[in-house]
């Protein structure tokens, strides 16, 4: 009876790699209620396996079941202390939910296990960048350029994602091959799908157009496309929204919900349900708004649900994927020297390419200074960017405008601790006082932040491998003037579009030097800066960017070019 019990307790853990690599079978295939089915089997069975463990956390973590999530990981570390893939993603857990610190530590934790685990080193990379702590940062980017120089051929593609491929600065080659690897990843385990014929698409007196994304809620995404979708012309175009994120039943959500003819949930929903309730819906051109961003659902797209499909809006730089058929960017955000960065057809639409909302500006006065922690003399540069986008260049310019300025403060977005000590701590060492730069304080919602950024007088933006981009938005929204100035590739020029389109070009610089130039003459020149000020206001009415209306009609004579000329191309 004994050895009976111990051949089926073997079998059960002989089971246990079949379990996991079903399951990473369906993962891929975006069959998420059955991977999770299949992984609670799996640590029913194997409950003092780290692997079972780990991946159910993971699965949970992807279905918006955080706590669980979180609590399985933990079950994993118990199984086994030094398991860097619990580490990794217990990283990814705490850094979502902002705490930024417990992140730092799982990431470094997950590394020391396992040196060569790049994925955990690129995370702890973007954290590090994220509170500033540069020197670490450049410590992994470093780590990181190492592994790339010395795998052959393509065999480092894996270890980088392609976003990252964007701040380490490699080459555009390389950048776009990094994205067309992890493209072509997403079509691992099934075929991609074929191209449409017309014939295959039954005739319609509108163009249907789906715009596709996580994020329609109280995100970056939504912020900029809150009240535009309704613009779009019914006479012409039938337009919905397939979601797969969650529902903060925010103000956002909700009036991207009204604001369409179909809202469809789809969170729930593998790739294949996905991509077939696309097809159902007769979508002539599918608009995703994620690409390579956390959480996307490029292996759907993969299928092909649409006869034309174009990225817009949520990621900097190509797809680098065969089924996506176009990039919605401007001239000044691409000009024609960057065009081979891209695998996509460029379309550019004749303004800026970037749809925004101001509705949430004006919503009510700006506080006082006094409530925001500003002197109220003070000439208040600003910069509501990501820290990781604040560079020790950039930061270093800046030091040196407070310098040249010395009635200017330096106003930064709210952040973690850390990042408050790292940036007060640099700045005394440059021979700044630490208390001209001054940390917002949280508000509860885009309007206030709106009002209060209204008592800024310049915004700063950041230079280099990612200019601000909805932060630029707001600023411009707000009635401030921002200074920029395009770097390379399309992340460090999309300032340069915003201010242009916004009537003021002559605040998209041509470099770095002629940046601080430009920043200590304003930040010297009262009169001048208010001229700048004062143009801005008056350009409401007028310039591109503000014309809300205007670019949902660039968008959508973009969108029945490439359909007519996709049905002639049949």
């Amino acid at each position: 009876m004994l050895w009976k019990l111990l051949r089926q307790a073997f079998r059960r853990r002989e089971s246990l790699p079949d379990l996991v690599n079903r399951s990473l079978t369906l993962r891929r295939q975006g069959r998420y209620r059955e991977v999770e089915q299949i992984l609670r089997r799996a640590v029913a069975e194997h409950p003092h396996d780290a692997v079972a463990a780990t991946n159910l956390g993971v699965t949970l973590l992807e279905r918006n079941e955080a706590e669980e999530g979180v609590q399985w990981l933990h079950r994993a570390l118990q199984c086994d202390p030094k398991w860097a893939p619990a580490h990794y993603n217990l990283g990814n857990a705490n850094r979502a939910a902002g705490r930024v610190e417990r992140a730092l530590e799982h990431y470094q934790l997950a590394v020391d296990a396992d040196p060569e685990f790049a994925s955990a080193r690129e995370e702890l990379m973007q954290c590090l960048l994220e509170t500033c702590s540069w020197d670490r940062a450049e410590a992994q980017a470093a780590a990181l350029r190492s592994l790339i120089v010395h795998q052959p051929g393509e065999r480092w593609m894996p270890l980088v994602s392609p976003f990252t491929a964007l701040y380490l600065g490699l080459d555009p080659e390389l950048k776009k091959q990094v994205a067309m690897h992890h493209a072509a990843a997403c079509v691992r385990g099934f075929r991609a799908g074929e191209p449409w014929r017309p014939q295959d698409v039954a005739a319609a007196d509108r163009i249907r157009i789906a715009y596709l994304s996580g994020d329609f809620r109280n995100h970056a995404v939504g912020h900029l496309l809150n009240g535009a979708l309704a613009l779009h012309d019914r006479s012409c175009f039938e337009v919905h929204a397939f979601s797969w994120g969650p529902d903060d039943g925010s103000g956002y959500r909700r009036s991207i919900v009204s604001s369409v003819d179909r809202f469809w949930d789809m969170h729930a929903a593998s790739d294949e349900e996905f991509a077939a309730a696309i097809k159902r819906a007769g979508i002539h051109v599918v608009v995703d708004l994620a690409g390579h961003t956390l959480g996307n659902r490029l292996a759907m797209l993969a299928r092909r649900p649409a006869p034309v499909q174009v990225h817009y809006l949520g990621y900097p730089g190509t797809i680098g994927a065969p089924w996506m058929d176009h990039f919605v960017t401007d001239h000044v955000a691409t000009p024609p020297a960057l065009r081979q960065e891209f695998t996509e057809h460029l379309i550019h639409l004749p303004n800026c390419f970037m749809v925004s909302d101001g509705s949430d500006a004006g919503a009510g006065g700006p506080p006082s200074r006094e409530q925001e922690g500003l002197p109220r003399a003070a000439l208040v540069f600003c910069n509501f960017n990501r820290a990781s986008r604040i560079t020790p260049q950039i930061f270093a310019t800046w030091m040196t405008v407070l310098r040249a300025v010395p009635s200017a403060v330096l106003w930064l977005q709210a952040s973690a601790i850390v990042v408050v000590e790292n940036l007060r701590r640099e700045a005394g060492r440059q021979g700044v006082a630490p208390e001209r730069i001054v940390f917002a304080r949280r508000v509860p919602s885009k309007a206030d932040h709106l009002a209060r950024l209204a008592l800024a007088d310049l915004m700063l933006d950041t230079v280099g491998w990612h200019n601000g981009h909805t932060s630029t938005s707001d600023a411009l929204w707000a009635g401030v003037p921002v200074l920029t100035s395009p770097t390379d590739c399309f992340a460090g020029r999309v300032g340069s579009s915003l201010v242009t389109a916004a009537g003021l070009p002559e605040l998209a610089v041509e470099d770095l030097d002629q940046y601080l130039g430009t920043a200590i003459r304003l930040g010297n020149d009262a009169t001048c800066l208010a001229a700048f000020r004062s143009g801005l206001a008056a350009q409401r009415s007028t310039a591109a960017f503000f014309d809300t209306r205007r670019t949902i009609r660039d968008l959508e004579s973009a969108y029945a070019a490439i359909w007519n000329e996709w049905r002639a191309a049949g």
